[in-house]
């Protein structure tokens, strides 16, 4: 059936280096929308991993301001609304916004949401692969996520901490192992 999908423009009165929680608050919101998870950083996911719902976001400035333009996508035949989860995600932002303004999350942008955001994170305290390239560059334990939205991966050799943004790379859960005993990842590249 394809792809389906929605977008909608944002306008939240929050600092301009704030708005990157734009994405991870539509997350957080859909996911309790549909009972569902959030892989990180903001991909709305069913209990076993599988994608429901892709958050991606672009912020911009215009005559009006700075805004957020956030493009929800889903296959087709999950049959989803997109006029509710639409709705679902500016009150989303709408309350995230609010929870500012009264002082809640001037630490950062998920200040205010983390607590939330932890409780949906699929794959707290598991094995993780960090890819950058479509290449595997670590593997270690998904160990948190800052108020930026950086995830904290503690590489399995206990050498070190690796903190990521979005932007820097992707993770990808580790499910099993094969016969070699070397991790399989869920999805293979």
């Amino acid at each position: 059936m394809g792809v389906a999908g929605t977008s909608l423009t944002l306008r939240p009165s929050v600092p301009m280096g704030f708005v990157t929680g734009v994405p991870y608050v539509c997350a957080l919101t859909l996911a309790h929308e549909l009972g569902a998870r959030v892989a990180w950083p903001h991909e709305v996911v069913t209990g076993a991993g599988d994608e429901l719902v892709s958050v991606e976001a672009r912020a911009g400035y215009d005559d009006e301001g700075v805004f957020v333009r956030c493009d929800l996508t889903w296959e087709g035949e999950k049959d989803l609304d997109a006029a509710a989860l639409e709705r679902v995600a500016a009150e989303g932002v709408a309350a995230w916004e609010g929870a500012y303004a009264a002082g809640r999350g001037v630490a950062g942008p998920l200040a205010s949401v983390l607590g939330d955001y932890f409780d949906v994170l699929l794959g707290m305290g598991e094995k993780v692969e960090v890819l950058r390239g479509g290449r595997v560059i670590g593997r270690g334990t998904l160990a948190g996520v800052d108020v930026w939205g950086r995830a904290t991966v503690r590489l399995e050799d206990g050498s070190r901490e690796l903190e990521i943004a979005p932007e820097q790379a992707r993770l990808r859960a580790v499910r099993r192992r094969g016969d070699d005993g070397r991790p399989v990842a869920a999805d293979p590249a």
